[in-house]
This record gives structure tokens, C-alpha cells and sequence, in this order.
């Protein structure tokens, strides 16, 4: 590959790099210390997370962002990217021929990793970026899910509340089933699933939304959906 073409991998080519650094037992300590010792480690003058230019780009400008925001940056990034490290999808040496198979061409390619470090940068919470880490592994080793179903779901993720969001959609899925029941049909998770206010997933893609809107002060009826169902076993479940 010559060197224009190299250049098309640029997004793929900092999160391979990212991976396979050995600054990342520097990035793994720095998530796991308390915030006054990672300030000191971050911004010292031995520091050398700038070598990593994904996290160098996460991070741009130590002096100007605050030093929360730094080091939040710096817990998402180890939160997504050793997951990613430890699944071994990037040991094959024909990796990026077989993303860019699974992608349909090289420009897709970058694109979906260009978005994925956008969504990265976005996410508020170290949670979004592990459900992020799980989604890529799951999509480009696993195959459980297609690019486009990534591509949606990158935003997906981004809509979700860590807290309301998947304890709405745990509702959600242990009542899956139980609709579709002429024998042993449970009228109580029945009831559960019809009053259960679906608004902290209404952005998410994962339900089948009432049609006709609901009656006022009463927000349910709601299905989950396939997609629905495959991210919670696939991705919140361990």
C-alpha cells in the first residue's frame, strides 16, 4: 500500500496505533488513580500521552480544556479502546482488508472510524464508551450486528441515560415475550410493560413506538424491538 493510500486510513491508522501502543499500560493506570494524581501525571512535564495522536486529538490542548474534561477523555478512551485490544480483532495481519470487506470499500471504512471517534469524543460517561468498545467488537469480529445497525446505534448509545434508559429497556425485555403467550401469559409484567413510560427510549431506535400517540399522563405501550433486544443481550448484558 503506497503511501496515498495510507493516508486514506488515517482514522483507522490512529485507532490501530492506539491500540497496539505501549503507552496504553500508561492510559490503563491513569483511569484507575484518583483525579488530583492523574492531573499531576497528565500534565507533567514527563507526561507522554500526546504520543497517542488519537488521544492527543481527544485531548487537544491540556491548558486550555479543564482537567476534568481531560481526564474524563482519558477514562473514555480506556474504556473503549482495551476492550477492543483484549478481543484480538486487530492480531489478524490482514485486519484492515477484512474491515474494509466488511465496510463495502475503503472510504466507508474510514468514515465508520472517523464517527466512532466522534461518538467517542461526544459520549458524557466512561459506561457509553465501554458500550461502544462492546459494539465495535460485535459488529466487526463478531458479526452479530451489520454496519449500518453500528452506524445507528453509535447514536443510539449517545441518547441513552446510564440509569433510567436501561432500566426502561430491562423492563422492556424480560416482558418480551411474554405478549405473545396463549399459555402461561403473566398479567402482572403485562401490566408492567403497559405502564411502563417509555420516554428515556424514545430517541434509541430499540422500541416499537404506540401508534397514535398515548393518552395524556399515560406514556406506554411500547414493544422492544429485534434491534432492541440484540443490543441489550449484546451489548449491556456481560
Amino acid at each position: 500500500m503506497n503511501e496515498n493510500n495510507n493516508n486514506d486510513y488515517t482514522a483507522t491508522n490512529e485507532l490501530i496505533e492506539a491500540v497496539n501502543s505501549n503507552l496504553l499500560e500508561t492510559i490503563i493506570d491513569l483511569s484507575q488513580i484518583d483525579m488530583k494524581a492523574a492531573i499531576l501525571a497528565l500534565t507533567g512535564k514527563e507526561s507522554l500521552l500526546g504520543d497517542i495522536p488519537v488521544l492527543k486529538w481527544m485531548i487537544s490542548g491540556v491548558r486550555i480544556a479543564s482537567n476534568i474534561s481531560t481526564i474524563l477523555s482519558i477514562r473514555k478512551f480506556n474504556a473503549f479502546i482495551v476492550p477492543i485490544k483484549d478481543s484480538g480483532i486487530f492480531l489478524d495481519k490482514n485486519y484492515k482488508e477484512k474491515l474494509e470487506e466488511i465496510c463495502g470499500s475503503k472510504k466507508n471504512l474510514e468514515f465508520i472510524m472517523e464517527q466512532t471517534l466522534f461518538s467517542l469524543d461526544k459520549y458524557e460517561t466512561e459506561i457509553k464508551a465501554k458500550w461502544l468498545a462492546k459494539l465495535f467488537v460485535t459488529t466487526f469480529k463478531e458479526k452479530i450486528f451489520t454496519v449500518d445497525e453500528y452506524n445507528a446505534m453509535q447514536f443510539s448509545i449517545g441518547s441513552l441515560n446510564p440509569i433510567t434508559s436501561i432500566s426502561t429497556l430491562k423492563v422492556y425485555y424480560q416482558c418480551k415475550d411474554n405478549s405473545r403467550k396463549k399459555e402461561n401469559f403473566d398479567k402482572e409484567l403485562e401490566l408492567k410493560r403497559v405502564n411502563t413510560d417509555f420516554s428515556p427510549l424514545a430517541l434509541s431506535g430499540f422500541l416499537h413506538l404506540p401508534s397514535g400517540g398515548t393518552f395524556c399522563d399515560n406514556p406506554g405501550g411500547a414493544f422492544i424491538n429485534d434491534l432492541g433486544i440484540r443490543f441489550y443481550e449484546n451489548v449491556i448484558l456481560d
